[in-house]
């Protein structure tokens, strides 16, 4: 009778544990998306903070009242000063925009006044950079500023649909990614008569891709993190469509049909692969805040929340712990953390590129357009940006770049640099041939059969190599 009793109880027991267990499961079920919800809304406000900081170390100390006036101001058409209007823009900050786009339209009338000149110091890249700040500052790229003859100048016509200044890629693939960009940035209606049209843009694009599944500068560049992750930023406005691109691979000189969503999985699979186990990215085998940062705007711009992307976690880590590990102290952002010497001061490209990364893994978590969908960017009119240049003092002469912009002429000149390489080593190769031909006809003029008479034997020789 007690068996009897004791088995009933048992029963009764695993009846109330199996209940319990079932409320615990929906219990946990429910809990872990409360806590998400929680953690993105409040690393949102986190990441706004990180952006501040910088803010902060990079304009504190100048006396200024306003972030865009001063050096910056006078830096229009520099990539140093038209990111941080780019930036300060995109991110609300109501500044000195109007003044902004009347310094950086001396700089476009300038550049139409002599083009060919004026095309040396500009890459068509930063043509693309131009259009995109005039567009987030609030100005209109179509109609910005006068040539020499009074005519309106159109930046897109000129510089992308039918550009005058050649091949957008003829820098290499960036010239593609960032065309692509301006003209996706507003969805600009595409001429009829467009040379260089999206589709034509993208399947420039597509055919550079690697068999890794990256992108590098030129068709011989490994795969490089920051450009894969420009690519990916230029063809996200494509996701999810349907449209099949067809092209020759410019790497294996196949056929290739494919949708941007199928070369997109391989391009993430590529660069996932260059994350370090802190959750940066590695670049040339050094951690690179720039990198990192590129990192965060691809997946942002894809729709990926780096907090909850698989993909990109590693050991534990994300993108944005990975970024967190480059901010100093004083708010900066430092380039590298496997330089020979540790580096104690911020960097301003790393700060700039840091702050758009940031805006774009913001923008996500708050339900905005993508950082380089400038659908939602203020309106400046001709007028304000005339009476804003009407109070400016005169600009100053040709400023010489900054070492910051020397870096990056010299990065985007990659090509050039492997061209004078393989220049040298033909050269050398010519050299040491010279040099064998002339041993070897010492060799015949001392032991021919006209050794004493000091002729070759054979007089025709120099004509035969």
């Amino acid at each position: 009778m007690n068996r009897m009793y004791r088995n009933m109880a048992k029963g009764v027991l695993h009846k109330a544990l199996a209940v319990f267990l079932l409320l615990a499961a929906v219990v946990t079920a429910a809990y872990p998306a409360a806590v998400t919800a929680y953690a993105a809304e409040s690393s949102a406000a986190e990441l706004r903070g990180m952006q501040d900081m910088i803010l902060d170390w990079k304009y504190a100390k100048g006396g200024e009242s306003k972030f865009l006036s001063g050096d910056l101001l006078d830096g229009a058409g520099e990539g140093g000063s038209d990111w941080i209007a780019f930036n300060i823009s995109r991110i609300g900050i109501e500044d000195n925009q109007a003044a902004y786009l009347s310094r950086l339209q001396d700089v476009v009338e300038k550049l139409y006044q002599d083009p060919n000149s004026d095309g040396k110091k500009y890459l068509l890249s930063d043509i693309y950079r131009i259009i995109i700040t005039i567009e987030a500052c609030g100005g209109n790229p179509e109609a910005f500023g006068k040539d020499p003859e009074g005519n309106s100048i159109n930046l897109l016509k000129d510089g992308i649909w039918n550009s005058i200044w050649g091949d957008p890629g003829k820098q290499g693939i960036n010239g593609y990614i960032w065309a692509l960009m301006a003209v996706d940035s507003k969805a600009w209606e595409e001429p009829k008569d467009a040379e260089w049209t999206r589709e034509k843009l993208v399947t420039s694009i597509l055919s550079r891709q690697l068999e890794d599944g990256g992108f590098g500068l030129i068709k011989t560049d490994a795969s490089d993190v920051d450009l894969t992750s420009m690519a990916l930023t230029a063809l996200a406005p494509y996701a999810g469509s349907e449209v099949q691109y067809t092209f020759t691979s410019e790497t294996t000189g196949q056929t290739v049909t494919e949708t941007v969503d199928t070369a997109a999985e391989a391009a993430f699979t590529c660069i996932s692969g260059m994350q370090h186990e802190s959750g940066g990215m590695v670049t040339y085998e050094q951690q690179t805040s720039e990198s990192t940062s590129w990192a965060l705007m691809a997946l942002a711009s894809w729709g990926r929340d780096p907090d909850l992307d698989e993909q990109f976690i590693k050991n534990g880590n994300t993108l944005l712990d990975g970024l967190r590990q480059f901010q100093l102290e004083d708010g900066s952002i430092v380039h590298s953390l496997d330089a020979e010497e540790a580096e104690t001061e911020g960097n301003n490209m790393a700060g700039y590129q840091a702050l758009y990364g940031l805006e774009a893994v913001c923008r996500l978590k708050e339900g905005k357009c993508n950082t380089f969908d400038l659908s939602d960017a203020p309106t400046v009119s001709e007028e304000e940006i005339e009476k804003a240049g009407e109070s400016l003092p005169e600009l100053k002469a040709d400023r010489e770049k900054s070492g910051e912009e020397a870096l990056r002429d010299t990065k985007n000149r990659t090509a050039l640099i492997t061209v004078g390489i393989a220049a040298v080593v033909v050269l050398i190769v010519i050299i040491f041939i010279i040099m064998m031909l002339n041993n070897r006809k010492k060799k015949k003029m001392i032991s021919g059969p006209d050794a004493d008479s000091g002729m070759s034997a054979d007089e025709d020789d120099d004509d035969d190599w």
